[in-house]
């Protein structure tokens, strides 16, 4: 029995030291091709969806909250509609840009659409994910694996993603569909402290084929958050080559008498191709830690030519109608340090320091969007004025360049706008974790769904569509924010 024992357990390490290989996160790129994998033009629209409307969602961070928060606006989403044939403003989405927890939703929509609504709610929202991740790291057969310098947590989030949530589908299956919506999430190069997003204009920088990659690689990535789990880890195929051409507006971006942020971002960018500077891994962190509401790609897309994706280089010719919807689940909780004279400890410092400044930062880019969209609108009816008095003078004068009229909308949805305001502290108290209690799911879903249908930024916007458009009716059971919402107790205190 003894000998049976020890070629039992020999060949258990056998088997756990074979499993041993560290996940290969991306693959090599032989050759880049400007027209070929996950980008935004190799995705079409459904069959009767107009080119003048372009919607972008941008889903924030928050764990299992911003995915229940954000699943929440999409059924708002398929209830408004508009037209005569009642078209669901859902159906024109061209692009979701996300980070962290709702990277999880923007995925599964992705993947999954014609079951998102009946299915994700079951395969990730009210699932305990933490117990899932914590029983993979408690067995036996990962404590070698965890050995490994090479190896670390967020592979095991990485595996239990791709089993339970994704199906092992990776983004050359998005490619294959070939359906909008664009997919952007974003994790955070820690190196630059900048986003880095999972798709093939990010990916030709590695010379790397995104379509071989898991897309629970990209959600793992972008929802590593610091502690919780390891940064990921991709390596830059840079050196070997693939032929990568730089975009014009790469070149132009790496000249100096660019402004000061164009300029960075290119040097930035080009940094995973230049060899001096030696960057053979990119390690990758919580898409939160540089944009936690996933709108600074979507900021650059609307305002400059610098991406593949751009909206500015549509304006006009075809795009006349855009809508930014932003599902922001950031939270306002009480603290209890408020209430003691001793100095906040380490975790609370470091806490602070992780996601504290994010909140700012996130207020600044919905900000930068409202700015650019109220200063677009002025400078159209400027030029419009000008060439009227013009004209007056000389019927066929015409001035130079073009400046079209486009009907420009933001709308921001976070839970400072919740009325009443024991539903709005409730909400704004909601931990970020990967394992809510049933309850506050389920009310994180109907907060998200109400605050849509009754914005009027929203209403402003469908009315710029269809003028006869009426919102529907959103209301929250009052028995459902009782069960969700128990006596708040600030973060950090003991009850």
């Amino acid at each position: 029995m003894r000998h049976r024992g020890r070629r039992l357990l020999g060949a258990a390490v056998v088997t756990a030291l074979a499993a041993c290989a560290t996940p290969t996160m991306n693959a090599r790129l032989d050759r880049q091709d400007p027209a070929v994998g996950y980008r935004y033009a190799n995705l079409t629209a459904d069959r009767d969806n107009g080119d003048d409307l372009f919607v972008i969602l941008a889903f924030s961070g928050g764990g299992t909250r911003a995915a229940a928060f954000s699943f929440g606006v999409m059924e708002g989403l398929r209830e408004v509609t508009y037209g005569s044939g009642r078209r669901p403003l859902l159906q024109d989405v061209d692009v979701i840009a996300s980070v962290s927890g709702g990277s999880f939703t923007a995925a599964y929509y992705a993947l999954f659409r014609d079951t998102f609504f009946d299915d994700f709610p079951k395969a990730f929202l009210y699932r305990n994910i933490e117990r899932g991740l914590l029983a993979r790291a408690l067995a036996p057969w990962n404590w070698l694996r965890l050995l490994r310098p090479d190896f670390d947590r967020i592979h095991l989030a990485v595996e239990l993603y791709d089993e339970t949530v994704f199906a092992r589908k990776t983004f050359g299956d998005l490619v294959t569909a070939g359906r909008k919506p664009f997919v952007i999430l974003n994790a955070t190069d820690m190196t630059l402290g900048r986003r880095f997003e999972f798709t093939q204009e990010q990916f030709d920088l590695l010379c790397s084929d995104l379509t071989r990659t898991t897309v629970a690689t990209g959600v793992a990535a972008s929802s590593a958050f610091p502690g919780l789990l390891s940064p990921l880890t991709l390596q830059n195929f840079a050196a070997a080559g693939c032929g990568y051409q730089r975009p014009e507006w790469l070149d132009s971006g790496l000249s100096p008498r660019n402004p000061l942020a164009r300029s960075t971002r290119a040097r930035d960018l080009w940094s995973y191709q230049d060899p001096r500077q030696d960057r053979r891994f990119v390690h990758l962190l919580d898409g939160g830690l540089a944009d936690n509401i996933g709108l600074r790609g979507p900021y650059v897309a609307l305002s400059t030519g610098d991406t593949e994706w751009s909206v500015l280089a549509r304006l006009g010719e075809p795009v006349r109608h855009v809508v930014v919807i932003t599902a922001n689940a950031k939270t306002r909780p009480r603290k209890a340090w408020d209430q003691r004279a001793a100095a906040p400890g380490l975790v609370d410092v470091l806490g602070f320091v992780a996601s504290g400044p994010m909140d700012n930062y996130s207020f600044d880019t919905v900000q930068l969007i409202r700015d650019f969209f109220v200063q677009q609108t002025q400078d159209a009816r400027s030029r419009a004025s000008c060439e009227r008095e013009i004209q007056k003078t000389c019927r066929e004068a015409r001035l130079e360049g073009v400046l079209p009229a486009v009907d420009y909308h933001a709308i921001e949805l976070s839970f400072d706008a919740v009325a009443d305001a024991r539903l709005r502290e409730c909400l704004e108290n909601f931990p970020t974790s990967f394992a809510l209690p049933e309850a506050q799911v389920t009310l994180l879903r109907r907060a998200g769904r109400a605050l849509l249908l009754a914005s009027r930024d929203l209403r402003e916007a469908m009315r710029a569509l269809d003028p006869a458009w009426q919102p529907a009716e959103a209301t929250i059971d009052p028995t459902l924010i009782d069960a969700a919402c128990p006596a708040a107790t600030p973060e950090g205190a003991t009850r």
